[in-house]
């Protein structure tokens, strides 16, 4: 059952790409691929059936849903610059930690960690406030603070990694 959950995020984030950003149909695929990043991990927990294989499919299933939601807001909105950039190096650090993950392991690590979790669920708030009519000075500081949780998530990653701490 949680790898169907998984699954489903996967099949959510294909839906994100085809519907308008910030529609109802991009709010659906949304929140229900949010929903199912949010109790996956704890279905399979449950129900004794957690893997190595269904966390990384998990991360995987993250990594899809988070490059189409970037895809259709940067596509819909005006991004500056400089947290384009920002955004760009938080995903640098991220692929170069599962390029040194996999080198230091030989396989496919991941790091579960509290930060990595809080992320996931500070991230997850700006693409319901950025298509909204809230002042963009609102707007700007949510996606700030989001930005500052990614990148201290992604270097605690990073060292968990290179110190091999809860690498699954």
């Amino acid at each position: 059952m949680a790898n169907i959950l998984t699954a489903i995020r996967i099949i959510c984030a294909l839906l994100i790409l085809i519907f308008p950003a910030f529609s109802t149909w991009f709010y659906l695929f949304y929140l229900l691929g949010g929903i199912t990043d949010a109790v996956d991990g704890t279905v399979a927990r449950k129900s004794g059936n957690a893997t190595a294989w269904g966390a990384k499919f998990d991360t995987i299933a993250d990594i899809f849903f988070v490059l189409a939601v970037l895809i259709k807001i940067i596509g819909s909105v005006v991004v500056p610059s400089w947290l384009l950039i920002w955004i760009s190096i938080i995903a640098i650090i991220k692929a170069v930690n599962i390029i040194v993950g996999f080198i230091r392991c030989h396989r496919f690590a991941t790091v579960h960690s509290v930060w990595n979790k809080v992320c996931g669920i500070i991230v997850f708030v700006p693409p319901l406030f950025i298509g909204s009519e809230y002042a963009w000075q609102a707007k700007a500081l949510v996606v700030i603070f989001a930005c500052i949780i990614a990148s201290v998530a992604a270097i605690q990653e990073s060292v968990y990694i290179i110190k091999g701490y809860h690498v699954e």
